[in-house]
């Protein structure tokens, strides 16, 4: 008999319900792990060969008609500088904000009060009562706040301002956005009371529906709607929200000046970078286009 010949099988198509059905958990796990990082430019503008100016030679002249504008930072105070001198310091009590992972909560500690349950083997707590990892700690810092301190002196150690804000999270959790202004252009704020002004003051309340007010953003002027108003909260004065109210006046003021755009920022080399962000952010948004950065006493 002839051996039949058997004809070569259909390959049959492969099952991929089971990769997609891991891909589908992959995907959001990975871009709930994936970090990511704000970037800035710094516009550094280094004098050409020969425009430099040797040692024997006589510098050249300032120019009266230039603003040449600077913003210093230390750990204690803001400072805006310009041709003619300086503002007054703007004080500032420095605040770590925390987004803890066992409740997925913001909170806020004095730096001085993380270091010192670090130094005694604890990390910060939560607002449920559990700690945070006492190595890993300085990564769930969601951001460093300045809030901003009203002193009669040097020797004195001053009061926590506060101030009425939009609120830009939710009803479960409020996050302060931006600080109101009235009609005037001033901040609706009072000092804080108890010590050091960390309570909110009694004196301070929320504006009702109806009322006129502003933010520094430009053209924001408006009547508070109702579920606006009931939003609203009283929260620190940020030392940010002071100094781009200065920027933005000088900016106004000085329009017609070739440098009006220009601005230093001058800080120390272990100022947290968060902080010149921040700083860069707000000189952007008060119209300075091009921003450079300095050492501070260098």
């Amino acid at each position: 008999m002839s051996r039949q010949l058997k004809k070569p099988a259909k390959p049959e198509e492969p099952d991929l319900l089971p990769a997609m059905g891991l891909f589908t958990i992959l995907i959001p796990m990975l871009l709930s792990m994936a970090a990511f990082s704000k970037l800035a430019i710094v516009e550094v503008n280094l004098p050409e060969r020969s425009m430099m100016q040797m040692d024997n030679d006589t510098p050249p002249e300032p120019d009266q008609q230039a603003l040449n504008l600077s913003l210093a930072i230390t750990d204690k105070y803001l400072v805006i500088g310009a041709r003619g001198g300086f503002q007054p310091n703007v004080y500032f009590k420095e605040m770590w904000t925390f987004r803890c992972k066992s409740d997925a909560k913001l909170i806020t500690h004095s730096p001085d009060d993380v270091k010192a349950a670090v130094e005694s083997g604890h990390g910060p707590k939560c607002k449920d009562g559990s700690e945070m990892n006492v190595e890993k700690y300085l990564y769930e810092i969601e951001s460093i706040e300045l809030w901003a301190i009203n002193k009669e002196s040097e020797e004195d150690p001053g009061k926590v301002m506060w101030a009425v804000y939009t609120n830009g999270g939710t009803a479960e959790e409020a996050v302060a956005d931006s600080a109101y202004v009235d009609g005037n252009n001033n901040f609706l704020m009072a000092p804080g009371e108890g010590a050091l002004g960390l309570n909110p003051p009694s004196t301070l309340r929320k504006p009702g529906a109806g009322a006129d007010l502003a933010t520094l953003t430009p053209n924001s002027a408006r009547k508070l709607k109702p579920d606006v108003a009931a939003k609203n909260m009283i929260y620190p004065l940020s030392a940010y929200d002071l100094i781009a109210k200065d920027l933005i006046q000088i900016h106004t003021q000085f329009i017609d000046l070739d440098d009006v755009d220009n601005i230093i920022i001058v800080a120390n080399d272990d100022t947290q970078f968060d902080k010149i962000i921040q700083l860069m952010d707000r000189a952007k948004e008060a119209g300075f286009s091009k921003i450079n950065l300095a050492k501070l006493g260098g």
